[in-house]
């Protein structure tokens, strides 16, 4: 009797940190195991973000049964845009960011404040100068209201600005493209020291450099998710989805869980994608300074996290960031993917903690 894989998984989507892990769906499938099958899988627990995997002797009555599918174009796609030079955003996007919540406490205060008026004054508790409206051209606004306005302003005109100047930024560095460091990685395994060579380029070789491994799990293939969840890929979407939209319009990296949120503005896709958005949930190991050619002892995140792997649903990416530090400028990266290899069959994380989607929040 062949044996059966059971996958239950709930993955965060984009800004998971303002959603509930309790309330959002959980993927429950299960398909035969062919020959070269998976480990088994204990990330997270049940009460948060999570992904389980276990071989079973007999189909799981409670889960959906999947045909598993050729995932090798869409993982292509999707660690397209991870890889090469990474900008740092203009630090104005976080500035907008921290700034919104008081420009929303603001307004609603005028709300509240606009629809007492007339209890305030009667009772004395404001002045006249306060109440009534304001004149602006054809129609009359309410005095509260007009004060509130540039607080509620002040963070768009800042993201437009950090966009303003982050386009530019991309169209100079791709004027002035640096060349690619020059990197020779061994013994690259789960539990590491990973060993680590880089040959800098000449024009960073003023900069001061620093490395670490980075491991973290990827959102599924959209299509494999709605067919869990939902039977179809055109059915409604669940919760932290959306619906599909025309080709072309979703980044190759969207699962659709973030349409129009991703900041800062991108010129291009892919390998031309000069801002790397990180993966939601992510550890990052031990930093260390890096000096041109010389060998170094990178040491893998505190897990033990299981080794490469990529399909419809499950995928665990591992990466060496290089960290350009300039001393007036904003931190330049490079960003190399890893095939590590797993020692080892057992893979216990007791918590999964998730991030923001947004790479100025991080």
């Amino acid at each position: 009797m062949p044996k059966w894989i059971n996958l239950r998984m709930r993955f965060p989507p984009f800004d998971a940190p303002s959603h509930i892990p309790e309330e959002m769906y959980q993927t429950d499938v299960c398909w035969p195991q062919s020959g070269d099958e998976q480990h088994e899988l204990s990330l997270g627990s049940t009460d948060g973000w999570f992904i389980h995997r276990t071989i079973c002797n007999s189909q799981p009555k409670s889960a959906k049964i999947v045909i598993e599918q050729d995932s090798k174009t869409e993982t292509e796609a999707l660690l397209s845009s991870r890889v090469g030079w990474g900008l740092s955003p203009h630090p104005l996007h976080s500035i907008a960011r921290k700034w919104i919540p008081y420009g929303v406490t603001i307004l609603i205060f005028a709300i509240v404040m606009h629809v007492l008026e007339p209890v305030l004054l009667g009772a004395g508790l404001i002045s006249e100068r306060f109440a009534g409206s304001v004149n602006l051209g054809l129609l009359d606004y309410p005095i509260l209201f007009v004060m509130a306005a540039p607080f509620v302003v002040i963070p768009i005109v800042l993201r437009v600005l950090g966009n303003v100047a982050d386009i530019r930024s991309q169209h100079m560095f791709k004027n002035k493209l640096p060349d690619s460091p020059k990197i020779t990685v061994t013994n690259a395994n789960t539990k590491g020291p990973i060993l680590v060579k880089v040959a800098i380029p000449d024009q960073l070789k003023s900069r001061e450099l620093q490395g670490y491994i980075r491991v973290g799990l990827l959102p599924p293939h959209r299509n494999s998710m709605m067919s869990a969840l939902c039977g179809d890929e055109f059915d409604y979407p669940p919760v932290g989805l959306s619906t599909p939209l025309p080709g072309g319009w979703m980044k190759h990296a969207d699962d659709g869980s973030g349409i129009g949120e991703s900041t800062p503005m991108l010129i291009g896709r892919g390998s031309s994608n000069l801002f790397i958005e990180p993966m939601r949930i992510q550890v990052n190991g031990g930093r260390q300074s890096i000096s041109s050619d010389i060998e170094v002892e990178l040491e893998t995140p505190n897990g033990p996290w299981p080794g490469s792997e990529y399909g419809p649903f499950v995928n665990i990416n591992w990466e060496l960031v290089l960290e350009f530090q300039g001393a007036r400028k904003r931190h330049l990266y490079w960003i190399e993917r890893l095939s590590v290899k797993s020692l080892d069959n057992s893979h216990t994380v007791p918590q999964l903690i998730a991030h923001g989607g947004r790479l100025e929040s991080t």
